[in-house]
């Protein structure tokens, strides 16, 4: 009688550990869709941000409409010389999306206007053509140049004189 009652103990335990593990099955089962699931939608959802991306990127390419800024450049040869004030000076490291508002390396925001002048005058002036002035702002431009108000954020330039990149100017 009593290996009778250890077998259907047995029999008993055997019924119950199968009925434990299908549970647990099916729950790492649900567990493993939501993961595979999660995955699919990180993947979907990174394809999508990379092909806006891509819209955006080719709506700007072709919109790229570039203000010559040297044309604004003026040389008055009888203008009183005299040494000139620089109160805005670093390197470029982010260019507005207006192509004419800038960020320097010391934390200055600029920003130019119709009334700033653009370049060097005076009668001690180089042409226009030989000046250190590039025809667009762009990252990397050492940038010298003089305002009214150091204290206003961001500054409005007044006067600029150089903006030119050193390592790979363009004309």
């Amino acid at each position: 009688m009593n290996a009778y009652k250890n077998v259907m103990k047995q029999i008993h335990a055997s019924e119950e550990f199968k009925r434990k593990m299908q549970i647990e099955m099916m729950e790492f089962e649900q567990k493993e869709k939501r993961v595979f699931m999660k995955k699919v939608r990180i993947s979907v959802g990174s394809l999508v941000a990379c092909a806006v991306i891509a819209v955006v990127a080719f709506v700007n390419l072709n919109n790229d409409t570039t203000v010559d800024l040297t044309e604004r450049i003026v040389v008055d040869h009888t203008a009183p010389a005299a040494s000139a004030v620089v109160n805005i000076e670093g390197v470029i490291t982010e260019v507005g999306e207006d192509g004419l508002s800038f960020t320097l390396d010391n934390g200055m925001e600029v920003v130019v206007t119709d009334e700033t002048k653009l370049g060097i005058d005076g009668p001690t002036a180089p042409p226009k053509e030989e000046q250190f002035f590039e025809p667009t702002f762009r990252v990397g431009n050492l940038i010298g140049g003089f305002t009214e108000d150091t204290s206003a954020a961001p500054i409005t330039a007044t006067v600029i004189y150089t903006n030119w990149n050193f390592e790979n100017p363009i004309r």
